[in-house]
């Protein structure tokens, strides 16, 4: 597969709930990065720190809208534009948010996941 690949089909099985899918997919030194100021965001490393980002976000958030709109692969990483839509538990308020995510893919395993989010709405959403 090549990044791009590998990249859309963890959107394909976020969207189906798979996550043992892309953990599957995380290198061991792999750096998962996202903002601080969600529940969920922060730094990880490898398999083990995708896990718990996800569960984290499962503890946070219902996922009500997931829309990755264009990847563009350069080398081997991949940039991706989208929106994410969710129901914050602890509220019951609903948010969106445009995102961005920086991918890097080596010899089939995601080594670097980076993501720029706009987290206003979400973090007025806990409120």
């Amino acid at each position: 597969m090549t990044p791009k690949q590998t990249v859309e089909s963890i959107y394909d099985a976020f969207g189906r709930g798979d996550i043992p899918y892309i953990v599957g997919l995380v290198a061991p030194n792999a750096v998962w990065r996202q903002s601080k100021w969600l529940p969920w965001g922060g730094d990880y490393k490898g398999p083990e720190g995708a896990g718990e980002f996800f569960k984290k976000l499962d503890a946070a958030a219902a996922t009500t809208g997931f829309t990755p709109r264009e990847s563009i692969e350069v080398g081997n990483e991949v940039f991706s534009f989208g929106s994410y839509s969710g129901t914050i538990k602890s509220t019951g308020k609903s948010a969106s948010m445009e995102w961005m995510f920086r991918w890097r893919v080596e010899g089939g395993k995601v080594t670097l996941y980076d993501a720029y989010v706009d987290s206003a709405a979400v973090t007025a959403a806990m409120h």
